[in-house]
């Protein structure tokens, strides 16, 4: 089974893998950045191909979703949970970017804070495009906000000092976005990510994920 069978496998029967990730999916095993975990957890595909995965900086990777996580947002709720697809790590602490059919049956892509680390609970685009412009910036995380307005580069040297590994770009992964949808890759999330809201903390927050969320939690 290829990684791009074993993606399309886990989706839940309300959501389409869009056809970009297809694309994206295929060239990443034909390239070398899918991995193996183990043999109990399955592969993932990192920005970084088999010759650089030691080094690279980003820990962002793709995974097959996980329906029983999903599940753990929605309470429970079948066809809520029908609606969304984590299928994005942004980050160490158990973060998740994911694909969500909102209340009119758009796709969106958003992102589930873990709660014990990032609590950043929100939209971050609306098409599949931006998502992976934004993936391909090339941060370490892609789960804390209060770096978005800041480079890669500049966000990884402030957690780290010099005795930390040089951050290292996903050069092939953005140079393929670019190429590929004819697009630039911003230097920073802000520039794609105008909004964004913390779970519990925004009470005045007007973002439909979040509200969706909130309703289904009963915050």
């Amino acid at each position: 089974m290829t990684f791009l069978d074993e993606m399309r496998a886990s989706f839940p029967p309300g959501l389409s893998l869009p056809a970009e990730f297809e694309t994206l999916f295929t060239w990443m095993e034909a390239t070398g950045f899918v991995h193996d975990f183990t043999k109990r957890s399955g592969r993932y595909a990192s920005l970084y191909p088999s010759d650089e995965s030691g080094t690279g900086t980003s820990l962002v990777t793709f995974t097959p979703v996980d329906r029983t996580w999903a599940e753990g947002w929605t309470g429970g709720n079948a066809a809520a949970s029908a609606c969304l697809a984590p299928l994005l790590r942004t980050g160490g602490d158990g973060s998740y970017a994911a694909i969500w059919k909102d209340d009119v049956g758009q796709q969106r892509f958003v992102h589930l804070g873990s709660g014990s680390g990032s609590t950043m609970l929100c939209t971050l685009v609306d098409n599949p495009v931006d998502f992976l412009r934004l993936v391909a910036i090339g941060y370490e995380e892609l789960c804390w906000p209060e770096v978005f307005h800041l480079t890669p580069e500049a966000a990884y040297d402030e957690n780290h000092d010099e005795d930390d590994p040089p951050y290292q770009r996903p050069v092939q992964f953005r140079e393929w976005v670019e190429r590929t949808f004819k697009v630039s890759v911003p230097e920073t999330a802000a520039e794609l990510v105008r909004k964004t809201a913390e779970m519990r903390a925004d009470e005045t927050s007007d973002d439909p994920f979040f509200l969706w969320i909130r309703r289904l939690q009963g915050w």
